[in-house]
């Protein structure tokens, strides 16, 4: 009897297994593999790592959201650094961020953690006790009424959540926060 003849096992046999390889390089530079659609079909609160309280707030606030919107798609992002957070908002890869209040007036202000970078042109959208989420001030209108609306009405459910009449009273406040929290009609 002779040996059977041998199999070839060339890629151009497996096509699956060419595919699987080239998937897996596609992937090595961002963890969503096309990170900017990730970042248009959803909407992303950012926060970060050394400022500790933000991330795990965030992750209420993404419930809290998808409640009230959900076709909002909400979903927390979580930078490793300052300057990490600097960048994505500066450049206006995200529109929102959670910060502790004093980290938020830095990256106003440009002081503090972000004193090598540089001020930010936010606006407040809703403050949550020690803690502000910020807004891109040329974020729609509509989208940040939606957004101060559905924390009016959750405001109670949200731990250390502004109730409305003191959101009235912050500085830098989004004029589309205002008339959500007003009770104006959404622009």
């Amino acid at each position: 009897m002779s040996a059977p003849p041998a199999k070839n096992v060339s890629n151009t046999s497996h096509p699956s297994l060419f595919f699987l390889i080239s998937s897996l390089t596609a992937y090595a530079h961002s963890p969503w593999g096309q990170y900017q659609v990730y970042r248009q079909k959803h909407l992303l609160i950012l926060s970060t790592i050394v400022d500790e309280p933000t991330y795990p707030y965030s992750k209420k606030l993404v419930e809290a959201i998808n409640q009230v919107i959900p076709e909002a798609n909400t979903r927390p992002a979580r930078a490793k650094n300052f300057e990490r957070v600097h960048s994505l908002i500066k450049t206006k890869q995200l529109q929102l961020v959670l910060l502790s209040k004093d980290n938020a007036i830095a990256l106003l202000e440009g002081s503090g953690p972000f004193s090598n970078f540089g001020a930010v042109d936010v606006r407040t959208l809703y403050a949550f006790g020690d803690m502000l989420l910020l807004v891109q001030p040329d974020f729609s209108d509509s989208h940040v009424w939606l957004l101060a609306d559905a924390f009016k009405k959750l405001y109670r459910s949200l731990p250390d959540a502004f109730p409305p009449e003191k959101i009235l009273t912050l500085p830098n406040l989004h004029p589309a926060a205002l008339l959500a929290i007003r009770g104006d009609p959404q622009p």
